[in-house]
């Protein structure tokens, strides 16, 4: 995966996470689940099981959520250990 389609899918998942209201997090949500898909028959499962993570992760923290702190914590532990398998792998 190249440093562009992460960017993108940080991105996505910034959008999905920081939307004030759920509805406005279903567009980049719907996007990002695309693309996650897209992933799956290239990266390697325990990276694909971190990128379902990030997106269940960033989906609890958009909105008003009163743990939107928590939520967020989880997605930046995730998205760590995401990016750099990604980069190990190339």
């Amino acid at each position: 995966m190249d440093t562009s389609r992460l960017s993108e899918l940080r991105q996505l998942v910034d959008e999905v996470m920081y939307a004030s209201t759920k509805k406005e997090a279903q567009h980049p949500l719907r996007r990002l689940e695309f693309i996650a898909s897209e992933l799956t028959v290239i990266i390697d499962p325990y990276l694909s099981g971190k990128l379902k993570e990030i997106i269940a992760y960033a989906k609890e923290a958009s909105g008003r959520d009163s743990n939107k702190h928590h939520w967020i914590s989880c997605v930046e532990n995730c998205w760590y250990t995401f990016e750099n398998g990604v980069k190990r792998g190339q």
